[in-house]
């Protein structure tokens, strides 16, 4: 490798979340849509450098007593997924969104949904480890406009010391965007594929 191409990547890569091999944070929220439907989902990105196996990961809310819903599949560095609350309304409000998990929380097993006041989300890995906690609230300092006004909530910072800092979190783009990192969370997510694209 070129020195000048060996400093390039140093230079890029330095921009990039300086995040915990192995973690996966929630990135965007709708828990509480414009639509008389409720068309919820949550958005999670692999901000690690590893390709992760979620064979035995699950989801929860703020309630201990509600069903754990799987994850699945693998997910490359860098790749975002998304999980519904109902795949049917999901699908017919972004029908252009193929990267979701099959399992969604408003129909697997005994279903739960988002508080449209606030609620909490919870990603355990296999070993029953807590990986990723957002606790959110729909009343200043938390923005006000995801309560039902059609925006999402989205996060700001990769590198937020507490994703439950209402100051990590801003208003999302139109009725949000699932499946594709937007705002500054993709500004400074370069990866080794951006580094070599400067190069075609």
């Amino acid at each position: 490798m070129r020195p000048l191409l060996i400093t390039l990547v140093a230079c890029l890569l330095a921009t990039a979340p300086a995040l915990a091999a192995g973690e996966l944070i929630i990135t965007e929220i709708m828990y509480n849509s414009s639509e008389s439907t409720d068309v919820e989902w949550f958005e999670i990105y692999n901000a690690s450098g590893t390709t992760l196996d979620l064979t035995g990961w699950w989801v929860i809310d703020d309630n201990a007593s509600h069903t754990q819903v799987p994850l699945s599949g693998t997910m490359a560095p860098g790749a975002v997924m998304v999980m519904a609350g109902t795949e049917a309304l999901f699908t017919a409000k972004h029908p252009g969104v193929t990267n979701y998990f099959p399992a969604c929380f408003q129909t697997h097993g005994v279903e739960w949904s988002l508080g449209n006041g606030g609620d909490q989300l919870n990603i355990h890995d296999a070993t029953n480890a807590l990986v990723c906690s957002v606790l959110f609230d729909d009343a200043a300092p938390w923005p006000t406009e995801p309560d039902g006004s059609g925006p999402s909530l989205l996060l700001l910072d990769a590198d937020c010391a507490d994703f439950s800092d209402a100051t990590c979190w801003t208003v999302g783009l139109g009725d949000g965007t699932p499946g594709v990192l937007t705002g500054t969370v993709a500004d400074g997510a370069a990866t080794w594929g951006d580094v070599k694209a400067l190069f075609r």
